[in-house]
């Protein structure tokens, strides 16, 4: 019996030390299929209080990119920008950290926090993201545009002939305030996130 038991034990933690390191290298494969740069349907809103009532705009673009920490780690940092063709803001971008853990995928946005979530539900293949944000049941869409392990496959003149990529490229490392389609007014130049008129909210749509 106690060889018995000897063999149980070691069996036991074969299976564990094998589910293990099968989950390891499975959040490995997943962070490499999503380092790089994504284009499509993020699910972002915002709403703009302007004399007492909000206004809700959606966003009918996203580019995201995910960089890892280092070569095939699972978690790194991260830049989104969400593009709007209604309202007084043009695009709005953020910066966040990122982590895939037991195929679990959690967004940290430090300055945004209200945006942090862990997506759950999701497919992914190298060139598709698509699924549901967890907290918010958000639907989105994305497309990879660039490659962070193989640029070159991705590469386009096409996708960088606008001048707003030029703005994706160069000096979106940190966080910046919102810009303008048009310029401030004396009834809403004093933009804050709080209450009043120029008040902003930022979220996800929500799927009923």
């Amino acid at each position: 019996m106690k060889n018995l038991r000897h063999l149980s034990a070691m069996l036991l933690s074969l299976v564990m030390t094998t589910t293990f390191f099968t989950s390891c290298d499975e959040d490995v494969t997943r962070s490499i299929n999503l380092s790089g740069e994504w284009e499509g349907d993020f699910g972002m809103y915002y709403t703009y209080v302007y004399q007492g009532r909000g206004y809700t705009f959606d966003s009918y673009d996203t580019r995201i990119a995910f960089y890892p920490d280092y070569d095939y780690a699972t978690h790194g940092t991260g830049k989104q920008i969400d593009y709007y063709e209604y309202g007084p803001y043009e695009y709005m971008y953020y910066y966040f950290r990122w982590y895939i853990n037991d195929g679990y995928l959690t967004l940290e946005y430090p300055y945004e926090p209200e945006l942090s979530t862990t997506i759950i539900d999701y497919r992914m293949t190298s060139s598709r993201f698509y699924g549901y944000i967890s907290d918010t049941n958000t639907r989105f869409n994305l497309y990879k545009t660039a490659d962070y392990y193989d640029w070159s496959p991705y590469s386009s003149y096409d996708y960088y002939e606008y001048d707003r990529s030029n703005w994706w490229n160069s000096y979106y490392n940190y966080y910046y305030a919102p810009q303008r389609i048009a310029p401030a007014d004396s009834t809403d130049s004093a933009v804050s996130t709080t209450t009043g008129d120029g008040a902003i909210k930022r979220g996800r749509r929500i799927i009923k």
